[in-house]
């Protein structure tokens, strides 16, 4: 399934799209969260923005 979404001419600027969306939505929830002092959430917000961010450089890079 995934090989066939990426085939497809609008497959990977959809999920570079989702992608961003998740990193820009992460990154403001960790800079709440930082705001707040609510070191788990920070956490967990960080996590997913870099996974996102990193997914973002894979797949642009290669």
């Amino acid at each position: 399934m995934s090989e066939w979404v990426l085939n497809q001419s609008w497959g990977l600027p959809v999920l570079l799209a989702f992608l961003v969306i998740v990193f820009v939505f992460e990154s403001r929830k960790a800079f709440k969260a930082y705001k707040e002092k609510r070191r788990f959430e920070l956490g967990w917000a960080l996590l997913f923005a870099l996974v996102a961010l990193l997914a973002i450089i894979v797949l642009v890079a290669y």
